[in-house]
């Protein structure tokens, strides 16, 4: 692993000459990495498998500023929870009572910077709610909705978390600095 400066952004970065595949070990791996890193924060957590070819991670870096300032301001002190309401029995997952109920869990958190995702159909439907926490609230945040999650009846309310705050900072897609196409590398900065 290497640390370096540039400019006001300190990056973690590890140099390979390909990206890993993303198997659940190295995706476990990397968010453990943020983890570790995240307590002192803030911390802009890139997906797994980003990668800069070596010589282009400063212009790459420049041309993203306004997007990683932005988006440490957002999360700094922060973390993200996971909330994922789902049936507790293969098929019974109407997703109308799924939708009550995580609506139940978004109004008792009191957290304003929220986010909700519906995965599977009909019957196999989940909902999974994202928020962005104060670090110093998850176990406030816990207790919130720790009713909720026993009143449910035969659905789960499940809460996962702290993660590193991937669902709440901007994207960092848009074309490569110039240059960087052409610059043909055999080894890149996987950041």
């Amino acid at each position: 692993m290497l640390v370096r400066r540039f400019g006001p952004f300190a990056v973690l970065s590890t140099l390979v000459e390909r990206t890993p595949r993303a198997t659940p070990c190295a995706i476990a791996r990397h968010h453990d990495v943020l983890a570790a890193v995240a307590a002192p924060g803030p911390l802009f957590p890139l997906p797994y498998g980003v990668g800069v070819p070596l010589g282009a991670l400063e212009a790459w870096l420049a041309g993203r500023a306004a997007s990683l300032h932005a988006g440490l301001r957002l999360v700094r002190g922060c973390v993200e929870m996971h909330v994922s309401v789902l049936a507790l029995h293969f098929g019974d997952g109407d997703p109308v009572r799924l939708c009550k109920i995580a609506d139940r869990v978004a109004e008792a958190t009191g957290v304003t910077s929220w986010r909700s995702r519906v995965s599977g159909r009909g019957g196999n439907a989940a909902i999974t709610l994202a928020f962005l926490v104060p670090r110093t609230e998850v176990p406030g945040f816990l207790a919130r909705i720790a009713p909720i999650a026993s009143r449910a009846g035969d659905l789960a309310v499940v809460p996962s978390g702290p993660w590193p705050a991937f669902t709440f900072v901007p994207s960092l897609d848009g074309p490569a600095p110039a240059g960087a196409e052409r610059a043909a590398v055999p080894v890149p900065f996987a950041v």
